[in-house]
C-alpha cells in the first residue's frame, strides 16, 4: 500500500483510524455512564487527534482511562502519520505544479514548442498582437526545467502586457508533454526549433495528437521554419496539411535582393511584418459590396487597401476595376484590427494628378558583397529579376568556388580574393558602389562567424561616417543576440537573420491566410513593392495629400503605401500616412508603391 502513493496511504490510514473510534467507542459506552455510542466515539476521536485531551480523563474509571489512553496511542501511530502522508503529498502536487507538469486549462492560445535564444522576438510580437485582448496566453514547451525558462523570460521581458506566458517541460515530441500544452484548445502552434529532422518528429507527434481530438480551432496549423528545401515536401506529408512552412533561406534570400536594391525598403518590410507600427489584416468591410477596387483604397482616412481575400484566395493588387463580392474580405494596411476609418470614396484634386507612364523602378544597383554562404546562388538570381543588364556585383572573399555560382542574366560579377581591409573597401566605395551586403560565413559557428561580420560592419560605417559617404548595408547574422548588437538606427542599415523569420511566423501563427500574401511581396512574378520617384505621380513643390498620391498611383494599376524625404537628416519612410494631411515632395522624394514592375 506505502508503494502506490500519498493516495493509497492516506485511505488506509484514515480507515484504520475510523475502526480505532468505532470500536474504542462502543467499548467505551459500556464502560461509562456519561452519553451513548456517538457521544463516546466523539471523544474517541478527540483524544486520537489531540493527545493532550488524555490529562481530563477521570481517574476513578481505570476502564475507561486505559481505552482513551490506547486511543490516543493509536492517534501517535496511525492519525499522525496520516496528517504527515496528507502534507507530504499536498507538497509533492505543488512541487509538481511549480515543475510545470499540470494541464493548462486555456483556450485559444498560442502554443510554442522549443525555448532557445530564438523566441524572445517570438513573445515580443505576439505580446503586441496581443495587446488590445485580455487575458491573451503563450504556452511554451521546452526540454529545460520550467523555473529555468521562467526566470530567463523574466530577465528579457519583464514586462508582458496583457499576455500570460505559461512554462511547460517535457519531450518536444512526447504526447504527454502536448497534452500539457491543451494543443487541441489552442489557436496555433509555432514550432520554435531549427534542426529539420527534429521539425519532422515534432510535427508527427502533433498530426497524431491532434487527429482524434476535438479542436477548438478545426483548422489548425503548426507554422514551422525549414532550412533545407529537400525537406519541405517530407513537412506537408508529417503534419498532414495542417503545416505553415516557412522556407529560412529561400525567404531571407529574397529579402536580401529586395533590401540591397532599394534604399529604405528594409523599413517597409520590417513594419509589415512585424506587429509593432502598421501591419496587415483581413477586414469585412459590407459597404464596399458591388464598389471596385479602386474605390475601396479611396474610402479609408487611416488605411491602405492592398488586396482581396475571395473565394479563399488572397490577391495582392488585383485589378482596379475588380468588383468586390459581399463574401470578400478586404487587406487592410492599419494600425491595428479594426482601426480603420471607412467613408464613401473621395475625389482627387484632379489638376494635381500626373497622368504620365511609371518610370521602372528597376536600375543598374552595383552591389558589393563581402563574403559567401548557399544563399548566395539564390540572392543574385533574385537580384538580377530587378536589375539592368549590366548591373556590376563584386564578391569578396577567398574560399569561394566561382564555377558554383554560374551566369546571371543582367550581372557582371567580378571575384576578389583579397583579404577585407579599410583600403579594399574604400576603393570599391570611392568608384560609388554603395550598396553593400554582408553575407555570415554558416561553415563557422555562430559565434565566430557573427563576430567577423560584426567587426566588417563596423569597419564599414567608420568610413561611411567619416568621408562622408552615403552607404546602403544589408548584414546577415545566425545570432538573435549578435544581430541586436548590430542593429543602428540607420534607415538604410539592415541587420537580418533569424529574427526577420521569427517576424514571419508570428505573423503567420495570428493568421493563416497572410502566407500567400507574404509570398507575394517577396516574388518576382506578379505585384512587389517598389520606391519610385514622386515625380512620375504628382507636381513637385506642390502641397498634395494621400488621396492625391493614391489615385495617381492606381491610375497606373499600383497601389500608393507611403513616402520618403530622402532631403531630410533621417530619409524615414512613413508608411500609411493620414491621407487627409498634406505634404509637399521635391525632387529627390520618393513613394512606395505595390506594382509589378
Amino acid at each position: 500500500m506505502m508503494s502506490k502513493g500519498p493516495i493509497a496511504m492516506s485511505v488506509l490510514l484514515f480507515a484504520i483510524t475510523a475502526i480505532i473510534v468505532i470500536i474504542i467507542g462502543i467499548i467505551a459506552s459500556f464502560t461509562s455512564d456519561e452519553g451513548g455510542v456517538l457521544y463516546q466515539m466523539w471523544f474517541s476521536l478527540m483524544y486520537t487527534l489531540d493527545a493532550g485531551n488524555l490529562a481530563g480523563v477521570p481517574t476513578d474509571n481505570i476502564a475507561y482511562l486505559l481505552l482513551m489512553f490506547l486511543a490516543t496511542l493509536c492517534g501517535l501511530f496511525f492519525t499522525s502519520v496520516l496528517i504527515g502522508v496528507i502534507a507530504t503529498g499536498v507538497e509533492s502536487k505543488l512541487n509538481n505544479l511549480r515543475k510545470g507538469t499540470s494541464v493548462v486549462q486555456e483556450d485559444g492560445h498560442t502554443v510554442i514548442i522549443g525555448f532557445d535564444n530564438n523566441i524572445y522576438a517570438v513573445f515580443r510580437e505576439l505580446i503586441e498582437a496581443n495587446s488590445n485582448k485580455k487575458n491573451a496566453c503563450i504556452v511554451v514547451l521546452g526540454e529545460q526545467p520550467k523555473e529555468e525558462m521562467e526566470e530567463a523570460i523574466s530577465s528579457h521581458i519583464p514586462n508582458t502586457a496583457t499576455t500570460q506566458i505559461i512554462c511547460r517541460s517535457g519531450g518536444l515530441h512526447e504526447t504527454y508533454a502536448l497534452k500539457r500544452c491543451s494543443v487541441e484548445t489552442c489557436k496555433s502552434v509555432i514550432v520554435n526549433v531549427y534542426d529539420d529532422a527534429e521539425i519532422i518528429k515534432i510535427l508527427l507527434a502533433l498530426a497524431a495528437y491532434v487527429k482524434n481530438k476535438e479542436l477548438y480551432t478545426p483548422d489548425l496549423r503548426f507554422v514551422v521554419s525549414l532550412q533545407d528545401a529537400r525537406y519541405i515536401d517530407i513537412a506537408n506529408i508529417a503534419s498532414e496539411g495542417r503545416g505553415a512552412i516557412v522556407y529560412a533561406k529561400d525567404a531571407i534570400a529574397r529579402i536580401i535582393s529586395n533590401t540591397c536594391r532599394q534604399h529604405g525598403l528594409s523599413q517597409v518590410l520590417t513594419e509589415l511584418f512585424s506587429f509593432s507600427g502598421n501591419e496587415l489584416y483581413f477586414e469585412s468591410i459590407p459597404e464596399l459590396a458591388g464598389k471596385s477596387f479602386k474605390e475601396a483604397t479611396l474610402s479609408f482616412s487611416n488605411a491602405i487597401a492592398v488586396g482581396l481575400h475571395t473565394s479563399g484566395q488572397v490577391k495582392l493588387n488585383p485589378p482596379m476595376d475588380t468588383i468586390i463580392k459581399n463574401d470578400d474580405e478586404i487587406v487592410l494596411i492599419e494600425l491595428d484590427d479594426g482601426a480603420y476609418q471607412y467613408h464613401p470614396a473621395k475625389t482627387a484634386d484632379e489638376a494635381k494628378i500626373c497622368n504620365t507612364a511609371s518610370e521602372s523602378a528597376t536600375a543598374n544597383s552595383h552591389l558589393i558583397v563581402l563574403g559567401s554562404n548557399d544563399k548566395l546562388p539564390i540572392i543574385l538570381t533574385e537580384y538580377s529579376k530587378y536589375v539592368k543588364s549590366g548591373t556590376h556585383v563584386v564578391i569578396v572573399d577567398d574560399d569561394l568556388d566561382e564555377a558554383k555560382l554560374g551566369a546571371y542574366e543582367n550581372l557582371d560579377i567580378t571575384m576578389c580574393t583579397k583579404p577585407v581591409t579599410r583600403e579594399l573597401l574604400c576603393e570599391f566605395v570611392n568608384k560609388g558602389i554603395n550598396n553593400i551586403l554582408l553575407l555570415n560565413d554558416d561553415s563557422r559557428d555562430a559565434e565566430t562567424s557573427d563576430s567577423q561580420t560584426l567587426l566588417r560592419l563596423i569597419l564599414l560605417r567608420d568610413i561611411a561616417d567619416k568621408n562622408h559617404f552615403h552607404l546602403s548595408i544589408t548584414t546577415e547574422m545566425q545570432s538573435v543576440d549578435n544581430q541586436r548588437l548590430a542593429t543602428r538606427a540607420r534607415v538604410d542599415d539592415f541587420v537580418i537573420g533569424s529574427n526577420f523569420v521569427s517576424l514571419i511566423m508570428s505573423q503567420i501563427s495570428d493568421n493563416p491566410n497572410i502566407m500567400p500574401l507574404i509570398d507575394d511581396f517577396l516574388d518576382e512574378s506578379g505585384s512587389e513593392m517598389y520606391i519610385k520617384p514622386v515625380a512620375n505621380y504628382v507636381p513637385l513643390g506642390v502641397p498634395v495629400d494621400s488621396y492625391i498620391l493614391t489615385e495617381s498611383a492606381a491610375r497606373k494599376g499600383e497601389i500608393y503605401l507611403g513616402y520618403r524625404h530622402n532631403d531630410s537628416p533621417k530619409k524615414n519612410v512613413i508608411v500609411n500616412p493620414c491621407k487627409d494631411e498634406t505634404v509637399v515632395l521635391g525632387e529627390h522624394d520618393q513613394i512606395v508603391v505595390i506594382a509589378e514592375n
